[in-house]
């Protein structure tokens, strides 16, 4: 099939590619990205398209990079096309963060295009990937055992989208386009290295694969094609199950019900412990390991005892017999060190998803369920407070108070959690209850002789019909 007919046909079928978009290419100066800039600028008015060029000079070939980045400038000059560049600090970044050189490279040049295109309101970045690449992805990924669907058409880029245009074509077109259009392009040195993984892929492994089958590229294209309208499926399910099992969330934590997650289809459960590590990484590319993940799974399948397992970037996961809770935010965790005055008829955070609302017996409108107590004045105003050492409650039917920290025990609070349950205490001193765990012997659940106070205590996301708790 004609190389133009081709590409035009996926970009058509994939919806890549509409009129006003505003494109910016980015372009190394190597084969691939020359064939797809020359190609974009050859196509633009056909397409109604405008386009930019990006180029990232990553400073690891010496005077060879600054050369690839000249020769792409020179190009962009003569065809009148937008340029955009920037040198890199790859190497200070290398010795200061001592990581993966091809990670860095990666992370850098993406946050230099997604600059441009906020600053230059470009609507999409298109990139060179072919169907070889396509092809070197999979195998790779199969490698290292590693579930691989392969790259996408288009996938989001932060505020926009990212393209592959020349996704349905292999190495050979591309080469076969440049020569008829008589194009010329850098040669990068360092893609003759078998130092990346990537190069002994392209450079041993597939041209074996393509010597038991020439048309791989094109199985590899199908069979992905096939995988991604599979994971589409398999996502929207898992956001059903997902969904179910939430017990609550906020900004610092999220808790799942681990005997509803149990029912789950175990096709689905680890893609559920997925989405859940994606809700506590929002909008961060984070590599987390396959073992960290069958970790999780693990303590999801388990219902007896507690446990805890520490996440990156110091977060934490914490079993209780059928809660399992990720922490998002250590700062969270920190017990009550400041006492907050209860201020009739506000809302109150108590932590842990809760807020406390009290409210006097001549508030007329103190609709809502609640628990019900007698104040004398010299006890007010009611304060909350972090937990002390020694500190007891009385509770009802007892005729000694209980510490609490057995009462803890005794109620099966998570330990992680235990410092950090807030005090309900009057202006005197005494301790009337433990919010979302018991309140004392004072509180009755319905009205009695000379109430003075009712207290609400309620989860702040839930379900509506498990609003109220003690």
């Amino acid at each position: 099939m004609d190389f133009r007919k081709q590409v035009m046909m996926y970009s058509q079928k994939h919806q890549l590619i509409s009129g006003r978009d505003r494109l910016l290419v980015a372009c190394s100066g190597g084969a691939d990205s020359m064939a797809l800039l020359t190609f974009l600028n050859q196509q633009k008015d056909f397409l109604g398209i405008e386009i930019g060029c990006i180029h990232a000079n990553h400073g690891l070939r010496g005077e060879e990079s600054d050369e690839d980045e000249r020769f792409v400038e020179d190009l962009c000059h003569n065809l009148n096309i937008s340029f955009h560049r920037k040198k890199l600090p790859i190497n200070d970044i290398l010795i200061r963060e001592n990581g993966n050189l091809q990670d860095i490279c990666r992370r850098e040049r993406y946050h230099f295009f997604e600059e441009v295109m906020k600053k230059s309101k470009y609507n999409k970045l298109a990139v060179a990937h072919h169907a070889d690449d396509q092809v070197e992805s999979v195998l790779m990924g199969l490698t290292r055992g590693t579930r691989t669907n392969g790259m996408l058409s288009k996938r989001s880029f932060g505020n926009a989208k990212l393209i592959r245009p020349f996704l349905s074509v292999t190495r050979k077109q591309i080469e076969h386009y440049l020569k008829q259009q008589h194009i010329t392009y850098r040669e990068d040195s360092s893609n003759k290295k078998d130092t990346y993984t990537r190069n002994r892929f392209r450079h041993h492994i597939v041209p074996l694969v393509q010597e038991e089958n020439p048309n791989v590229a094109a199985a590899i294209s199908q069979w992905t094609h096939q995988q991604q309208q599979d994971e589409q499926l398999l996502q929207k399910l898992t956001m059903n199950e997902y969904e179910k099992i939430i017990l609550s969330t906020s900004l610092h934590s999220l808790s799942i019900d681990i005997q509803l997650f149990q029912r789950i289809e175990i096709a689905l459960q680890k893609r559920v412990v997925l989405l859940i590590l994606k809700y506590l990484y929002p909008n961060e590319s984070l590599w987390l390991s396959h073992d960290l993940i069958n970790q999780i799974h693990s303590q999801c399948l388990e219902r007896d005892g507690s446990s805890e397992i520490h996440l990156p970037k110091g977060r934490k996961v914490f079993r209780h017999y059928s809660t399992m809770l990720f922490s998002f935010d250590e700062a969270n965790s920190s017990p009550l060190l400041t006492p907050i005055i209860l201020v009739t008829g506000e809302w109150v955070a108590a932590g842990f998803n809760l807020r406390i609302k009290v409210c006097s017996r001549d508030d007329a409108f103190c609709f809502d369920e609640g628990w019900y107590v007698t104040l004398e004045q010299s006890e007010l105003p009611i304060r909350m407070r972090g937990r002390q050492s020694g500190d007891r409650l009385l509770l009802k039917g007892m005729t000694e108070s209980k510490r609490l920290s057995r009462l803890m025990i005794d109620e099966k609070v998570p330990r992680h959690i235990r410092e950090e349950v807030p005090v309900i205490e009057t202006q005197l001193g005494e301790i009337i209850g433990l919010p979302g765990v018991r309140l004392g012997s004072r509180f009755t659940k319905h009205p009695h002789d000379g109430w003075t106070h009712k207290f609400m205590i309620e989860k702040e996301t839930t379900k509506p019909e498990e609003e109220s708790i003690c």
